[in-house]
């Protein structure tokens, strides 16, 4: 259909926006990531962060699969799983935008900690949005029967096939009795 031609790749457009840009410049990714590690160290039992070597090589190659699966899903090929593959790939970067483990207003820098915490709120939804966005399409069909359905049918077409062999096979014995 002509808007799933369209529509796939303005979508897959920002995963793939976001994935080189990972790829081309880790260093804010790194710094986001290390940020949200300490964050998360400070309120759980996290091992300290890995190195930011680790970390960089991390970042490139998910910025990478991203970069993959984005292009996937904008050409059309294994759209689902791309899309699927997508959503997974996002989650990580909705746990590192996510505003609610940063300092609280009030208790930081003043003006400038509750512009970091908007625009770490506005990432989050972002991503959040783009998860949503990409478990739709992956159960996108395209009009066509799921396997579910196509499970069912093929027991229904299977006992109806078995149904009318018995029925000819009943007819063809009431048919020799009767000769």
């Amino acid at each position: 259909m002509l808007v799933r031609r369209i529509a796939r790749p303005l979508f897959a457009a920002v995963f793939v926006a976001e994935g080189l840009d990972a790829v081309r410049r880790p260093q804010a990714h790194v710094d986001r990531t290390e940020a949200a590690w300490q964050r998360l160290e400070k309120r759980t039992d996290l091992p300290p962060s890995p190195p930011t070597a680790r970390l960089r090589t991390f970042v490139r190659a998910h910025g990478a699969a991203m970069t993959l699966a984005g292009a996937m899903l904008a050409l059309g090929k294994a759209p689902r799983f791309a899309a699927l593959t997508l959503a997974v790939l996002t989650l990580p970067a909705a746990a590192v935008n996510q505003p609610f483990t940063s300092p609280k207003a009030g208790h930081g820098d003043g003006p400038g900690e509750n512009l970091q915490r908007r625009v770490l709120r506005e990432r989050f939804v972002r991503n959040l949005s783009m998860v949503g966005g990409a478990l739709i399409a992956a159960i996108d069909t395209e009009g066509r029967p799921g396997l579910t359905w196509r499970v069912q049918h093929a027991r229904v077409d299977h006992a109806a096939h078995d149904a009318r062999k018995a029925v000819a096979s009943t007819v063809k014995d009431a048919r020799k009795a009767i000769s």
